[in-house]
């Protein structure tokens, strides 16, 4: 069955409006993900500072306080860690589906015939309505997810380092404080270069989506880093 110029275009049409909506739908859900994800880490750094305190009350000198401070900054840099690397695979995810509603727009405009419709030559955007500085990507909500999250692993490593520094200088501790301290660390340096490796490894692609941009279909591909 042979279909008209009107019915092929009216197709394509709604495929390319089907298929804006569902990412759409997507990155909304991502986004959703993510502040849920930001929630689950501040319940927890809460949690974790608040169980600390109680115990703390009950420690009998500095050197046991010492040692689970040390313990509570590597359990809470394990799951921020752990949450930094979600959030990071949200950002790319939310990244391609900004290129894949560019193009679907593009291509909608490019089927309608820009001529026929303003939006394709004078769309306002959030952006011209704001002051210059709050575009600067240090008010990004993904890099300001980032930032904290990050900011906090690089606090609880820090914090796990001094304390581990603090019983080798220190004859107050034992030596099974001290093993236990230092072993804290290696095992924060273990993980972290885990990461960074496993980071690092070439991403394999896999299709996103397909869409059309004038009478040329097109494939869209990206990462999944």
């Amino acid at each position: 069955m042979s279909l008209s110029d009107f019915e092929r275009e009216r197709l394509l049409t709604d495929a390319l409006m089907y298929e804006g909506q569902q990412h759409w739908l997507h990155y909304r859900h991502i986004e959703q993900e993510r502040n849920q994800f930001l929630g689950y880490f501040f319940t927890l750094l809460v949690a974790i500072v608040g169980f600390f305190v109680a115990i703390s009350a009950q420690m009998a000198n500095w050197e046991d306080v010492a040692v689970g401070v040390s313990s509570m900054a590597w359990a809470l840099g394990l799951v921020s860690l752990l949450i930094l690397a979600s959030v990071r695979k949200f950002g790319a995810a939310l990244r391609a589906y900004d290129r894949d509603i560019a193009r679907i727009r593009a291509s909608l405009f490019a089927a309608a015939d820009g001529k026929r419709t303003h939006l394709a030559t004078d769309r306002v955007t959030v952006g011209g309505g704001v002051r210059p500085t709050t575009l600067h990507r240090m008010f990004d909500p993904q890099f300001t997810a980032e930032a904290i999250v990050g900011t906090t692993i690089a606090v609880a490593f820090g914090v796990q380092v001094v304390v581990a520094a603090g019983t080798l200088l220190s004859d107050s501790f034992t030596v099974t404080q001290q093993a236990f301290a230092c072993g804290l660390v290696l095992a924060s340096v273990a993980g972290a270069v885990a990461a960074v490796r496993l980071w690092m490894q070439p991403a394999e692609t896999y299709q996103a989506g397909r869409g059309c941009d004038g009478g040329n279909m097109f494939e869209t591909r990206t990462y999944n880093g």
